[in-house]
């Protein structure tokens, strides 16, 4: 191991592993040279997909299957994230980047920062494609794809998902709190300019979220789509074939550990609920330190109402082990994946009045949909709809066999997005595998 450090210049080098950091992040270099001289040494060119998103952890949870199927079928694909850095185990068969990245606010050194990285990625790897996940890479490492595409062609398609409308896009004038009025209107002029961009391609996971853009002059039909989430494995998320022997119905929040997201409604119904000797309740998430909403491991464990797990990696026989999903959200999110996992595995949710909820949850069918303005609202809604299961047993038994089957009827497989999302990105058919 050596290190060299000049200039704002950091090379850190380890046993298959390399880093470099310019000025600000660290990087995991990647062999660039290796990418880029196939045209030069005879061998046919691969079709190359360069992906960028502001999470590593989000990337996991929600894209690395697209990446693996990508790569599946030939294609070279390099990956930026920000967050921690992807364990090398989980690194296989496509290249990978680390990036330090404000996930929330504007940060003017680091986010122009992001756009010279981008600028540098796209000349070194020269991708056919390239695609930016979430609002901040949409607009630095999107501006930065558009130039780099007017002086040197490349990348030929530029495709922007955004899952959801985020903290700053959220707001609403009935919601009585302005937030972030500059960063908003900054964001809008450059989605604006990259709307107008040939090469730029939008995909959303809600019609709401697409007539949100369409409205401020962004979003249309030639240059966006409406996907149905990212979708799920069906090997993995199937329902129970025969009913749980257990006499106790199990409720569960399982998403990041944040008040937005209904965490605090949750264990407030929780509470109130704590002396029925029926019901059971599990919060199982992702802690997050650095985001200033969220509520921390440590107080859930002390909690005894509840049964806190902490982050879990095997969903699937914990969704199985269960009868509903409870997700009173009201974070700028497109489609919760737990929601559709939920629905794969045959549970009845009981959710907010969201337009990502609602794209999944039909209220009194396939669980209930609640409105409320403030935690304590919501949790006495919540309390009421899940005693409403608990004394009608048969509807909670039909709202799940219902679950299931509106999962079936819908593109929420792992398989059809993936196919959506390849299309999207360009991938000819007769490029060399």
């Amino acid at each position: 191991m050596f290190y060299i450090r000049r200039l704002g210049l950091e090379l850190i080098r380890q046993p298959g592993i390399a880093r470099i950091g310019l000025m600000f992040p660290s990087v995991t270099l990647k062999k660039m040279t290796e990418i880029t001289d196939r045209t030069t040494t005879g061998e046919p060119a691969r079709y190359r997909v360069l992906v960028i998103c502001n999470d590593s952890a989000y990337f996991l949870r929600h894209r690395l299957y697209l990446v693996i199927h990508l790569v599946s079928i030939g294609v070279d694909v390099t990956v930026m994230t920000g967050g921690p850095p992807i364990p090398a185990e989980r690194i296989q068969g496509w290249e990978y980047i680390h990036l330090r990245m404000e996930r929330f606010r504007f940060d003017p050194i680091g986010d122009i920062a992001l756009a010279v990285r981008t600028i540098r990625a796209i000349r070194s790897l020269k991708p056919d494609a390239v695609h930016l996940i979430t609002l901040k890479p949409a607009i630095f490492s999107g501006l930065a794809s558009v130039v780099t595409r007017f002086f040197h062609g490349y990348p030929k398609r530029i495709l922007i998902t955004l899952p959801g409308l985020g903290r700053m896009m959220s707001w609403s004038k009935g919601s009585g709190e302005r937030r972030y009025p500059v960063g908003r209107a900054l964001t809008i002029l450059a989605m604006r300019f990259l709307a107008r961009c040939d090469s730029v391609h939008f995909s959303f996971e809600t019609k709401h979220d697409r007539d949100f853009w369409m409205k401020r002059g962004i979003a249309n039909h030639k240059n966006s789509s409406v996907l149905d989430g990212a979708g799920v494995d069906l090997n993995l998320f199937y329902p129970l074939e025969t009913a749980r022997s257990n006499s106790k119905t199990k409720i569960i929040y399982a998403s990041r550990l944040l008040k937005s997201k209904g965490l605090n409604a949750f264990l407030m119904m929780a509470r109130d609920l704590a002396n029925r000797p029926d019901v059971e309740f599990i919060v199982a998430g992702l802690a997050d330190d650095q985001d200033p909403d969220a509520i921390r491991p440590e107080d859930l464990n002390q909690l005894g109402e509840i049964r806190f797990l902490g982050q879990v990696d095997d969903m699937p026989p914990l969704l199985r082990e269960c009868d509903i999903v409870c997700l009173p959200t009201r974070y700028g999110e497109g489609i919760p994946r737990i929601l559709i996992e939920a629905a794969a595995s045959g549970l009845a949710s009981i959710v907010s009045d969201h337009p990502g909820c609602r794209a999944v949850v039909e209220d009194g069918v396939t669980g209930q949909v609640l409105s409320a303005k403030a935690d304590f609202e919501m949790s006495r809604k919540l309390s009421a709809a899940l005693v409403r299961y608990l004394e009608d047993p048969d509807l909670l038994t039909q709202h799940k066999r219902a679950a299931y089957q509106a999962f079936q009827a819908r593109e929420f497989s792992q398989d059809a997005c993936v196919a959506r999302f390849t299309e999207l990105l360009g991938w000819p058919r007769d490029v060399p595998a």
